[in-house]
């Protein structure tokens, strides 16, 4: 029996803070940003497996350094498709670590001007020290003369309140499983 599409069983999301490094004049320039990661699964009936349709949608702020000599307000604005594997993949795992990859495309506001391209993430998902972390890696690749290439990386707190269920259930199956044995 297949299983219904219900939006709340199928919307995941995180926040966090990160930072996108750049180079110029060779130097590396840092943008301090804070961000939010909401996603949809498109798969269902599945535990540790799941394809995504999301963002991670982030804001921050580059101060003027040496090198670049401009302040300005950055905006990450990507759309991504990501298959991922084990903790978070869905709001049953089992796992307490997962990992993801995925790509889409990305609209920056950028030293003041509008930059898009391609985008390219991977990161990891675990329980530490009792919530779920993400630690997701970007790479923006710059496809006009003006744009520059990112690289960034983002700490997130997962969020939701079916992780202490999932706890729970992990501890059941666990112990469960030791008598099978």
């Amino acid at each position: 029996m297949k299983k219904p599409f219900i939006l709340s069983q199928q919307f995941k999301h995180a926040a966090g803070a990160g930072v996108s490094m750049y180079s110029i004049d060779d130097s590396q320039e840092l943008i301090y940003q804070l961000a939010y990661q909401p996603t949809l699964s498109l798969t269902r009936g599945l535990s540790d497996f799941s394809f995504t349709v999301g963002s991670q949608i982030s804001g921050g702020y580059h101060p003027e350094t040496d090198a670049d000599t401009l302040s300005y307000v950055f905006a990450d604005l990507p759309i991504l498709a990501e298959f991922n594997f084990g903790h978070n993949a869905s709001k049953d795992f089992y796992s307490d670590a997962g990992w993801f990859f995925g790509g889409g495309y990305a609209w920056q506001l950028f030293r003041e001007n509008w930059q898009s391209g391609p985008v390219a993430t991977l990161g990891v998902r675990a329980f530490f020290f009792g919530p779920s972390i993400t630690v997701r890696y970007n790479r923006f690749f710059a496809i006009s003369d003006d744009a520059r290439s990112l690289n960034t990386i983002t700490v997130a707190l997962n969020l939701g309140g079916y992780f202490e269920q999932v706890k729970l259930n992990n501890k059941v199956s666990r112990f469960s499983n030791g008598f099978r044995k």
